[in-house]
Formats: structure tokens, C-alpha cells, sequence
């Protein structure tokens, strides 16, 4: 409850972790300068479930219930008090001064008489109350803490989130209250922080240099700006003095002059000092405030934290796919290649009117791409080539061919005229050479396989191999061709060749009928590949078809036994024939606060899963169906080794279902408990594993909000794999909800200043920390959310005395927790990856799961308890029932009623 109770006046407990050495408590000091860090114990208590979850604040109590509103108009007295009262509390200052004063403004005007409980410990909190004039006493556990007076305040946590009231506050004498609840705090500062980044997205919209750039990146400069102040008269910038800020004015004006002799004034929307962005060049003149100004600013190294690179190479490169991308040739390259050629080409400068390309030169020579100016031939003015072209493409990769087509281009392979500068231009170019070796050879094969491994990556049992594997495969497959009518596969033949149609179109007949017609990237027979199954309807070309052909035996060649049983388990996952009545109950695996989980078995295959109960009534009670309905969402598009599977849903009368893969294995949170603190190649697995998940989440723009080791279960293979999605959200922008467990939530979801996925790296940082030292940096002795919300805003980030820095981990912790998040991933989660820590790391052999785990935990068998549940063949719809019928349902009084169908999909 923050400051209903002093610091003196703490629990004997409270006051003993409150006891400070250097700035830090007496516990963390220990735990920092201990000289054997094995002697370091983790603590014990588990939070499965979010502490903090949008879902379970829906029902808020009612405070002050006896209390009477009055309007009143504050007089300056009253606002100094309030002003006063708000600068004690780290929510309000972080706040604006617009901010601030809008809250203030929106605050009402109470009067309760003596002897009134405002609210009771425990209860829900929903305000923050300020004392006017009166007394007020704090109690717990039925005895008096403290006694607040006129001036002071109470209840500040309700503002952020509905956690239960650490104490009662009952009034001595009659008191006047100002108070403002939750949800007035919070959708001012949605709508303040709302309108904020969509007027700051305008400004950095309209500056020319950043024209450019990508959506994402422009979004991430946003996060960057900084607000700066000046008061009329005052110097923003002096003449001669060096620069490495833009700056752009969003309110007020400013006067340049240059050597005393104003030559411009400038307004809201007009910027100034965009080349110090790419030289740090001196000022050519000085900006005075005309009025009072307020800027935004943008420092050059600020950019680099958060694009990667220097301003000016993020240009040059995002001009190069957009280059790449018009170019009919070398948009057909992959990702990989074009990244690859774009950081092998080299940039060239030219001046207007000087030659940039000789008559004569060969085409096939070399390809260049105009990332700046415009060309025209000697003699002529109109321009021939303009911005994102790219020239030599096609002769240097038909340079090749000796085809009859092709001579004319042979003989007429060179610039008949000198290509001169328009204006100042900038060309990337690469050898014919360095183009072949950077795309890995004829380019003809490479675009061809290219097209393959797209191909490939939509079947469904491939998505759990990494690239590596893929590519394996790929070059394993052979071109066939089949006539019209062809008989590709025959029903009831036995099965050997998987097939992926690169041309034409095909026809499934089973038992004589037709089911349907597949065509281009379609596939069929990938499951003869594992399985020796008769073929279950027949495939017949329709006109000329060419297939990509790959043979079982092949296949096996080519992938380790381990790789081909772990894609078996893929294809158990991937039955969506299966049905309710089909499961048998094994056992109870886990009640919690939404629904049940148990463990069933199929009937006939006995291939176990997970089934996730969610009983109707909580669903009515909790208001939950839109985050029932994102959850199976989320989950669809979801296919990753290390993320728990969705297999199917189901619904009845009584509850809907999530059938799930059953995860056979212990809490990340256990597993620490048993290794303690963890040899840093230890750490850097389970790190690279848990990036390896948000990358594949943030790719389908889902920001999970809630990480944390008791989110994560340990297989039976020792990796690491996420469950529990009920706190995550699609996202594109910034959302305003406060979601996660304290300790590890980023300090922008805590202000609520609003927040992109940008957050779960933050979260990243914090598990880094605790997998190294056996402790969260912020707040690890607190229990009071508020105290540690209080602790993230400071960010005092220390490390232990005994660190070996050798490998840069203290970099990259830093960098994961910085306070400014655009700049945790550094530009891309490429960029992150090859940051210095984890050199050595294999990425792809993570996805492949061929990495030794530090610990593979050890389980009983379960044949007996499956083998019983068969023999008994309980009722599973009763077993829910006994468990739901035990279960609190809370009382709701709805705001809106669901659309009938909301469950549709389900």
C-alpha cells in the first residue's frame, strides 16, 4: 500500500532488510561481495500466476463508501497540498507537467465523518487518497500502525493495479479527501501518452532524413526523443560549438542567426541540426528560444543503441533493399543473401557533375545500386537512372550463359556513354565475383532452392526444424514431371516420396471422389517421410505438373535418428481428428485461477495430453471471453519446439477446452533451485533459448508480458519451453495494460507510459541476472509491489563484486535493462545475438535441440497410472465438475453481454 505505513513503523521483519550499508540493504551487500558465490541460496517462493493480471480487475470493491462528494474548486492552497502530496510518490514523478496537472484537475472532493473505514486490508484496492484535513489510523491485523494527517496520503499502489490493501484506514475525526481512482488515473495518462506518441510519430514522419527508414524503425527513434525545455531567450545551440543532437520543435519558436544576423525563424514541426546526426559537424548558427520552446532532441549515439548502426549506414542499407526489392533478379534472393550482399557491397561518393560509371566499362562487371542522386549519360540532362535502381543485375547474372538468346547481350555488354552525377550520389557496388560468392553460387540454382525452402517451411512437421536441416533437405529434393492424368500416388499404395508441387495442379480422389484440388506450394506425402502408411486417396496431375520429389530413404539419410523422433512427436501434435470422448482421464495436473488442467490419454493411441478445462461461469464472472478468444489466437500461431502446441478446442455446455502437448517436465524455477547459481555457459543456453522464443513470438507481433522461470517447464530433453499464455497480446505500436509479476516487469509498463514488445527484453535482462547470481537486481528483498516498482525506477543496476566481466555479460545485462527501450535489442535480434557473450553459441543447434542441456530432469514411470486410468475409464465431465463445484465462483454484476457466438471458433 506504499506510504500507508513509515519506514519506522515497519514490521521487525521489514526493518531488518531495511537496514542499509553503502545505499544497499545488508542482504544484498552479503550476497554482493561474497567471494564463493556457490554459497548463494535462491530463495524459495514461486508466483506461478501473473501477480499482476488484467483479467482479475474486472470486480473492484468499493472505497470511501460512506464518504459524501462535494464539488469543490481547488483555490491554490489546495493545489499546493496536492502538489505537495504527489511529488512523495516515484507514479507522479515520472509524470508531465501536463500529465500532472490534468490528474490534479480530474481529482474529487470528499467528506467522511470520524469512525469510517475507507477500506479494509485486503479488499481490492481502486484509489489514492489525499488528507485535506483530518486524521486518519492505518491498521493491520486489527492493530494501529501509523496515523496520517492532513498533507499525507494513502492507497497510491491502486493506481497502477488491484492488489489486495496491505492495511485498513479508518477516520479518527472527520476528514476532506482529494482522490482520484484507477481507472480515471489511467486512461488520462492513456490518452496523454496516446496522443504524445502519435504527434511525436508526425514529427519524426516529416524529417527528410529519416524518410527511409523502415515503420518499425521510426517507431523505435520515438522511444528515443528526449523532451527538452528553454525559457525565452536561452541558447539552444551556439555558433562553431560541436553538434550531435537534432532537434525539432513541438512548441514555441526559435530565432537562427549566423554571426549576429537573423537569417530564419523557425516553428512547431521545423527541426535543425539533422548533420549532426551523421558527422557531429560544428553548429553553422545559433537557435535562441523566441519564446518558452519545447524540444524533442536526438542524439547520434543514441541512434546507434537503437538501430545498430551509425544514421547514415541504417540509410544506406535500408536504400539497398529497396533497391533489392524492386530489382527483379534480386528480389528472388533470400533474406540471408541480400543481407549478405548488402554488408559485403561497398559504398561510393560522387559530386555533381563528376563521371560515376566510364564508357566502356563492362555491365557484367559488377552490380551497383543508387542509394542517393539520380545519373544521366554524358551530354544529355533528363535523368536514366534514378534513386533505388540498380544497374549490371541482369548482365552479371546472365554473364554466365552462352545460349544463342543471350549473345546480343554478350556483344553489347558495356556503357556506351559516361553516367554522370545529376546531384551528389552515392553508389553501393560488388563485383561479379564477390556477388557470386556472397549468394552461394549460380544464381539460378540458389533462386530455385530458394524457392524450394519457402516451399518447405509451410509444411507443417518441418516448421520444427531449424534453417541448417532445411537447407539439408532441401538439396536433397529432385525435379519430376507428370503428364495430364498422370497418376502421381495411388490409394492403398504403400508410401515412400513426399511431394511439394513447384508448377500445376493436382487432384486428391479417395474411394473415387474428389476432395480437392491443390496446386503451387502445396504438398502431399510428407508423413511417408516417418511412416509406413498406405496411401489414403489417390493424386492425379491435372495438364503438366513438376513436382519436388523427396524419398523416405533420403530423408533418413540425411537427419540423425534424434531429429526424426522429435518430429514424430510434431506430427502426434498436428491430429486435429481427435475428440473429446476420444481422451481418457490420467490425472489432475494443476487448478488454477481460470481453469483446470489435466492429464488424458487417447483411446486408442494412448498418446498423451494436456486438456485445459475453463469453466463457463468463471468465464461470465471474470468478464473473459475476449482474452479466452486471443488466447486460442495467440496459440494458432504459434509452432516452435520450445513453445508448448496447441493440438485442438473444444466446447460444451459447461466449459470450453484447450487440448495442449503435454510437457513432461519441471518449472525452470525448480531447476534453478537445484543447479543454484549457474556456470555461465549454463546461462547463456537457457538465455539463448528464451530469445530464441520471443524472437519467433515478436515475429508474429505477440509480446508474451509475463516472463519468468515458473513460465517455463524443463523437458524431458532439459530445454527450456513456454506455457501459460493468458497474459499475452498481439501488438503493433504500444499498449497501456499493467501485466506481468513485479520483479521482472520493465519500468515503462509500470509508469504506464505505455509499452511495446521492446518490454520483454527488459524481462530477458532480469532472468539473465538471476540465472548468474541467484537474484533479481531490483527489489529482491521487497514483497511490497510498490516498493519494488520503486527500486525499477531508480535502476540501480550493481553487480557482484566477484564477476568475471571477461565475456562482456555486464554489457549485455546493462544493455537489456537500460530504462530507454528502444535501445535493449540494439537495432535487430540479429544484432543481439552476436553481441560478445554469446560467442560460441549455436543458434540453429538450439532449435535442433542438439546442444547438451545443463540439467534433464528425471521423472517415475507413468505406465501404471495410465494403465489404471484405462482400467477405470473415469468420467471425465464428472471429475471436472467434483473439482469446479469446489471452487469460488465470485459474484459479478456484467457491464456488457457477450455476442452469443463469441465462441464460435472454438
Amino acid at each position: 500500500m506504499g506510504s500507508c505505513v513509515t519506514k519506522n513503523q515497519k514490521t521487525e521483519a521489514d526493518r531488518s532488510l531495511s537496514i542499509k550499508a553503502n545505499g544497499l540493504s545488508i542482504a544484498e551487500e552479503a550476497r554482493r561481495s561474497v567471494k564463493d558465490p556457490n554459497r548463494l541460496t535462491r530463495k524459495n517462493l514461486k508466483q506461478k500466476a501473473a501477480v499482476v493480471d488484467a483479467r482479475l480487475q474486472n470486480n473492484p470493491s468499493s472505497e470511501a463508501a460512506t464518504a459524501h462528494e462535494i464539488f469543490k474548486k481547488k483555490n491554490d492552497q489546495d493545489l499546493k497540498l496536492i502538489s505537495s502530496s504527489l511529488q512523495k510518490h516515484f507514479i507522479f514523478n515520472s509524470l508531465t507537467n501536463q500529465q500532472k496537472n490534468l490528474i490534479v484537475e480530474r481529482m474529487r472532493f470528499y467528506e467522511i465523518e470520524a469512525n469510517q473505514v475507507i477500506f479494509e486490508q485486503n479488499s481490492k484496492g481502486t484509489s489514492f487518497f489525499i488528507i485535506s484535513a483530518g486524521r486518519v489510523e492505518v491498521i493491520i491485523n486489527g492493530n494501529r500502525v501509523n496515523v496520517l494527517k492532513s498533507g499525507e496520503s494513502f492507497g497510491e499502489l491502486a493506481l497502477l493495479h488491484d492488489t489486495p490493501r496491505s492495511a485498513s484506514v479508518r477516520t479518527i475525526i472527520k476528514c476532506n479527501l482529494w482522490s482520484v481512482d484507477r481507472g480515471t488515473f489511467r486512461t488520462t495518462l492513456e490518452e496523454l501518452n496516446a496522443q504524445n506518441f502519435l504527434e511525436n510519430k508526425k514529427f519524426i514522419d516529416s524529417i527528410s532524413v529519416f524518410e527511409v527508414l523502415s515503420e518499425e524503425q521510426r517507431e523505435i527513434l520515438v522511444g528515443a526523443l528526449s523532451v527538452l525545455k528553454f525559457t525565452n531567450g536561452s541558447k539552444v545551440v551556439n555558433e562553431g560549438d560541436p553538434g550531435d543532437l537534432l532537434y525539432i520543435i513541438k512548441e514555441g519558436s526559435v530565432v537562427c542567426t549566423q554571426k549576429g544576423r537573423e537569417v530564419r525563424v523557425m516553428n512547431k514541426g521545423d527541426y535543425f541540426g539533422e548533420q549532426a546526426l551523421y558527422y557531429g559537424s560544428m553548429r553553422t548558427a545559433t537557435v535562441t528560444a523566441a519564446e518558452d520552446v519545447i524540444l524533442l532532441a536526438l542524439g547520434r549515439e543514441n541512434l546507434v543503441e537503437c538501430l545498430g548502426a551509425s544514421l547514415q549506414l541504417v540509410i544506406y542499407k535500408n536504400s539497398m533493399r529497396i533497391a533489392f526489392k524492386k530489382n527483379e533478379y534480386l528480389s528472388r534472393l533470400n533474406k540471408d543473401q541480400q543481407e549478405n550482399l548488402i554488408n559485403e557491397m561497398q559504398i561510393q561518393s560522387y559530386e555533381a557533375g563528376s563521371v560515376v560509371v566510364p564508357a566502356g566499362t563492362l555491365k557484367k562487371e559488377s552490380i551497383m545500386a543508387l542509394v542517393k542522386g539520380e545519373l544521366k549519360y554524358s551530354g544529355q540532362t533528363q535523368a536514366v537512372f534514378k534513386l533505388f535502381d540498380v544497374l549490371g543485375a541482369n548482365e552479371v547474372i546472365n554473364s554466365l550463359s552462352t545460349d544463342s538468346t543471350n549473345q546480343k547481350l554478350h556483344e553489347e555488354n558495356s556503357w556506351e556513354s559516361d553516367l554522370i552525377a545529376i546531384n551528389e550520389v552515392d553508389i553501393t557496388h560488388i563485383s561479379n565475383s564477390g556477388f557470386f560468392n556472397c549468394i552461394g553460387g549460380d544464381y539460378n540454382h540458389v533462386t530455385a532452392m530458394n524457392e524450394a525452402l519457402t516451399s518447405m517451411r509451410r509444411v507443417q512437421i518441418f516448421k520444427a526444424l531449424n534453417n541448417e536441416e532445411l537447407c539439408k533437405l532441401v538439396s536433397a529434393l529432385k525435379t519430376q514431371e507428370f503428364a495430364d492424368n498422370e497418376i502421381i500416388v495411388e490409394q492403398n499404395s504403400t508410401g515412400d516420396k513426399f511431394y511439394l508441387i513447384k508448377t500445376g495442379k493436382v487432384e486428391i480422389i479417395k474411394d473415387g471422389v474428389s476432395l480437392r484440388t491443390i496446386t503451387k506450394d502445396d504438398y502431399f506425402g510428407e508423413r511417408s517421410l516417418l511412416l509406413d502408411e498406405i496411401r489414403s486417396a489417390s493424386v492425379i496431375a491435372r495438364k503438366k505438373v513438376i513436382c519436388w520429389v523427396m524419398s523416405s530413404a533420403d530423408f533418413k539419410d540425411i537427419l540423425s535418428e534424434k531429429i526424426r523422433e522429435r518430429l514424430m512427436d510434431r506430427i502426434k501434435l498436428q491430429d486435429d481428428s481427435i475428440k473429446l470422448e476420444d481422451l481418457v482421464l490420467v490425472k489432475t495436473l494443476g487448478n488454477g485461477m481460470f481453469g483446470n488442467v489435466f492429464l488424458v490419454a487417447h483411446k486408442e493411441h494412448k498418446n498423451l495430453y494436456a486438456l485445459k478445462a475453463v469453466d463457463r461461469r468463471k468465464i461470465t464472472a471474470f468478464q473473459i471471453e475476449e482474452n479466452i478468444v486471443l488466447e486460442r489466437k495467440i496459440l494458432l500461431q504459434l509452432d516452435h519446439t520450445l513453445i508448448m502446441k496447441l493440438v485442438r478446442t473444444f466446447k460444451d455446455q459447461k466449459r470450453l477446452y484447450f487440448l495442449l502437448e503435454y510437457i513432461r517436465g519441471m518449472d525452470l524455477f525448480d531447476v534453478l533451485r537445484k543447479l543454484q547459481l549457474l556456470k555461465e555457459c549454463d546461462a547463456k543456453f537457457y538465455v539463448g533459448c528464451i530469445i530464441v522464443i520471443i524472437e519467433h513470438l515478436h515475429e508474429r507481433e505477440i509480446i508474451y508480458r509475463d516472463l519468468k522461470p515458473e513460465n517455463m517447464v524443463v523437458d524431458a530433453e532439459g530445454y527450456p519451453k513456454l506455457i501459460d499464455f493468458g497474459t499475452a497480446k498481439f501488438i503493433r505500436g504500444r499498449t497501456y495494460t499493467i501485466v506481468g509479476t513485479p520483479h521482472y516487469m520493465a519500468p515503462e509498463v509500470v509508469t504506464g507510459h505505455g509499452y511495446g514488445l521492446s518490454a520483454d527484453y527488459w524481462t530477458v535482462g532480469i532472468m539473465a541476472y538471476e540465472f548468474l547470481f541467484g537474484y533479481v537486481p531490483f527489489g529482491e528483498d521487497e514483497r511490497d509491489p510498490y516498493n519494488i516498482y520503486e527500486k525499477i525506477q531508480e535502476r540501480r543496476l550493481v553487480f557482484p563484486q566477484w564477476i568475471d566481466n571477461k565475456n562482456k555479460v555486464k554489457e549485455f545485462i546493462s544493455q537489456l535493462l537500460s530504462k530507454n527501450p528502444a535501445s535493449r535489442l540494439s537495432g535487430s535480434f540479429d544484432k543481439l545475438k552476436s553481441h560478445p557473450w554469446f560467442i560460441g553459441l549455436n543458434w540453429d543447434k538450439i532449435t535442433s535441440k542438439e546442444l547438451k542441456a545443463p540439467y534433464v530432469p528425471k521423472f517415475a514411470n507413468l505406465d501404471i497410472e495410465i494403465d489404471t486410468a484405462f482400467r477405470s475409464q473415469k468420467n471425465l465431465d464428472e471429475v471436472i465438475s467434483r473439482i469446479e463445484n469446489s471452487e469460488d465462483i465470485p459474484k459479478c454484476k456484467r457491464r456488457d453481454v457477450p455476442p452469443a457466438d463469441w465462441d464460435e471458433d472454438f
